[in-house]
């Protein structure tokens, strides 16, 4: 446990550090000084909760572009060459109105992201848009999965909000453990990514601090946008949320020469999901030169 707690010590340290190495893009950010607004507060998701243990989970693939958690849009880079990574994912949403009865209890997340379509991290930040309790219940978080997710307690969201998020790779650092006789040196190698969510409508946004946004592996192989059954254990009931619209989508990789691009620019997968309890998501064809789309729930 104490090399655990001295691991996690150094991740808030490396996180702190000036001068590391950032992205050309420029993450999204409120034009007032409500950024990081004092009286937020992240609020880890318990794993034992009723509500749901995790926010999201790498795509559960069924066959050729279907899903049993994910509806949106993926770019995968896995035809691209191993060269090529991504650094930056950005989009913008409406957030849906779900709908249910008294005795229903479904769930429904929209994000935006990197990584978890082939492999088994995520790095991701969205709005949370679920029916409990005979209403619609509503909240933004994160997740650096495999770790846990975090709601950003505090952060206003309503149906009808028009949501923004930004997932950007900040940089690397290497931090150096042990040293001492009874203890090997080992060096680990740390990816640190800025996670960024604003609501226009409100005109408040909140950057995640990165000490909550460094991990010790990420291969930032695809970028995505999505509308997902949330998962824990098991793949909880999708929530009826009619039709969620995205807009402004792009990504930046090295193949785009820092550029961000459209979806369109790369070889992308249109996801349908096939939940098992029953409901089904699926996204219209790419609008506004690539850029835009929206998902629809149906049964």
């Amino acid at each position: 446990m104490k090399s655990v707690t001295r691991f996690l010590v150094a991740v808030a340290l490396i996180a702190a550090a000036v001068g590391l190495q950032t992205s050309p893009t420029t993450p999204v950010q409120s034009s007032t000084s409500r950024l990081s607004q004092p009286g937020y507060v992240l609020k880890r998701i318990s794993f034992s909760a009723v509500h749901h243990q995790q926010a999201g989970i790498p795509r559960i693939r069924l066959w050729e572009s279907t899903s049993g958690n994910w509806s949106g849009y993926a770019v995968p880079l896995g035809t691209r060459g191993v060269s090529d990574i991504f650094s930056d994912v950005q989009g913008t949403w409406t957030v849906p109105t779900v709908t249910g009865n008294k005795r229903s209890t479904t769930y429904s997340s929209t994000w935006v992201g990197l990584d978890g379509y082939d492999n088994g991290t995520v790095e991701q930040i969205g709005t949370e848009q679920d029916w409990t309790g005979g209403g619609q219940q509503n909240y933004v978080w994160f997740e650096m999965y495999p770790s846990g997710a975090y709601e950003i307690e505090g952060f206003p969201v309503d149906p009808g909000d028009s949501i923004s998020a930004q997932v950007q790779y900040v940089g690397q650092s290497n931090v150096q453990m042990g040293g001492r006789r009874s203890v090997k040196e080992s060096v680990f190698q740390l990816t640190i990514f800025q996670l960024t969510i604003k609501n226009t409508t409100k005109n408040v946004s909140f950057s995640v601090p990165t000490s909550y946004t460094t991990v010790t592996s990420a291969a930032r192989a695809s970028a995505e946008w999505v509308a997902e059954a949330p998962s824990s254990e098991e793949i909880l009931p999708l929530a009826d949320f009619g039709s969620v619209s995205f807009s402004g989508c792009n990504a930046t990789s090295t193949g785009s020469r820092g550029k961000p691009e459209a979806i369109s620019f790369w070889p992308y997968d249109p996801l349908t999901m096939i939940d098992p309890s029953g409901g089904q998501a699926a996204p219209s064809s790419l609008l506004d030169n690539g850029t835009a789309f929206s998902v629809s729930w149906s049964q």
